[in-house]
């Protein structure tokens, strides 16, 4: 088989220049490239011309090419030439990507609202179409300077990952969701992911975007737990972008959009100091008294004394690392610290076969999401009844105090258990009864972090799935992108 990856400088189909490899993976590249012909950039995601994906991820993009709407990133071109094929799209040099948006924190939340808006709309004239996205992430949703947004990577991301759900509506709108708890508090709901930190917890649960951020609007709170909550706090949950559609469009619009983060404190203070400082009419021909001048300097005097009191203590509280504040939420009392892992192998004990695509195992820890250790195909989730489950044992090298595994997975809806070994065991067992469970999870999302309810101390931690996801066609497949221990 060809490379994925050819070298910069290479011209394809006589007209499209590549310049710069914006990601590696084992089956693809993505490319920045000249479009020759037509003196405008444009991006390219190359595949071997006989890769096992290439069929569909070239069927994937004449579908995405029929949707007629400006806020999906136009399908250029779709060409299978030996000994590539490849996918052409609209390059926008003013779009970034929303997780480097948010490097500089949080949305201003009218902003998020049109953001959000935006991408439903958008996501629900493609389900009407009959398409569907199924990897709305921080990094496939861009923000333009006016915070409008263009979504890339209809149909084609998910082919590309080989990204399958049981209900499509259902895993975009969980998507809008994550994208939009983002864009509110600029912390990622599913565990540190795209360059955010991940969202605080407080008693096993997610802390909503109000409780991570001051001024969050109670509505976009709400439409938060709708979206990701299965049993939310307030009204029914979301299950499409439609309907998270026809709930947005029951709200005020926001005022027009400045495109980025929320204005800063200072500039904030600045103007209100200003705006009392400012002369105040007066009837004509009257001048104030010495005395009544005198008054007014002591009031104003006051007035911006109690505002700098008010703006100090307002940063203490948003800013407690750099203004001596304390963190109010729980993983400020307990920073988590990443656990090297030594070593990942499958784990298929009797009455499995004792294999499970063991020479993919390292890909779940070789810090490349877009490379996954997969399960075979089953005809069933629980296994076909072949056996109760299947997964990968984790070496973390010596023993090791587990608190949290965070896993990036390639499909969602997995039921996972994560289990630890007996501190005593200097080998990894070789039967599941030797590992007990410490945390589990059901409908797993593609981001998972799963927390234990108390530290568990050991040196083997087993992933284990006891039902798989969807795969392609009428069969069903697991799989692990990347996991994260910590401690």
């Amino acid at each position: 088989m060809v490379s994925a990856t050819p070298e910069v400088g290479t011209r394809l189909a006589d007209r499209y220049r590549l310049l710069e490899c914006i990601e590696k993976s084992d089956g693809f590249s993505t490319w920045q490239a000249t479009d020759e012909k037509l003196a405008r950039s444009v991006g390219i995601h190359i595949l071997p011309s006989d890769a096992e994906l290439t069929p569909t991820v070239l069927e994937a993009a004449q579908l995405a090419a029929t949707v007629d709407d400006p806020r999906f990133l136009r399908v250029l071109d779709a060409v299978h030439r030996e000994p590539y094929a490849y996918v052409v799209h609209e390059w926008l040099p003013d779009a970034q990507p929303l997780s480097t948006v948010l490097a500089h924190g949080p949305l201003d939340p009218d902003v998020a609202q049109t953001m959000i808006r935006d991408a439903a709309e958008a996501l629900a004239a493609a389900h009407e179409a009959g398409l569907a996205h199924l990897r709305l992430q921080a990094d496939t949703v861009l923000v333009l300077p006016s915070g409008h947004v263009k979504i890339l990577g209809l149909c084609v991301e998910a082919a590309l990952h080989s990204t399958t759900a049981g209900d499509p509506a259902r895993s975009d709108a969980r998507g809008l969701g994550r994208v939009l708890y983002a864009a509110l508090t600029a912390r990622w709901p599913e565990g540190e992911a795209f360059g955010l930190a991940a969202a605080p917890f407080e008693h096993g649960a997610i802390c909503t975007p109000r409780q991570v951020r001051a001024g969050v609007p109670d509505a976009m709170d709400a439409i938060v737990d709708r979206l990701l909550n299965p049993t939310p706090r307030a009204g029914s949950p979301l299950r499409s972008p439609g309907e998270l559609k026809d709930t947005l469009h029951q709200l005020p619009r926001p005022r027009p959009p400045s495109g980025g983060p929320s204005a800063d404190t200072t500039g904030t203070m600045s103007a209100v100091v200003t705006g009392i400082l400012s002369p105040m009419p007066t009837p004509d021909g009257w001048k104030p008294s010495a005395a009544t001048r005198g008054a007014q300097v002591a009031v104003i005097g006051m007035l911006v004394i109690g505002l700098v009191l008010l703006s100090w203590q307002l940063l203490r509280a948003l800013a407690p690392e750099s203004l001596g504040g304390q963190a109010n939420t729980p993983e400020a009392a307990a920073p988590l610290v990443a656990i090297p892992i030594v070593a990942a192998r499958d784990f298929d004990p009797p009455p499995g076969n004792g294999s499970e695509n063991p020479k993919q195992a390292r890909y779940a820890v070789d810090d490349r999401p877009r490379t996954a250790w997969r399960t075979v195909a089953y005809n069933t989730r629980a296994f076909g009844g072949l056996k109760p489950g299947v997964g990968l044992v984790l070496d973390l090298g010596d023993a090791q105090t587990v608190r949290q595994v965070k896993l990036r997975l390639p499909d969602e809806g997995a039921t996972i258990e994560v289990r630890a070994a007996a501190l005593t065991a200097n080998a990894a067992p070789s039967t599941l009864s030797a590992f007990r469970v410490a945390a589990s999870t059901t409908a797993a999302a593609r981001e998972e972090t799963i927390r234990f309810a108390s530290a568990v101390r050991t040196r083997f931690v087993l992933i284990w799935i006891t039902q798989l996801p969807p795969g392609p066609g009428p069969t069903y497949r697991g799989g692990i992108s990347e996991v994260t221990v910590s401690g």
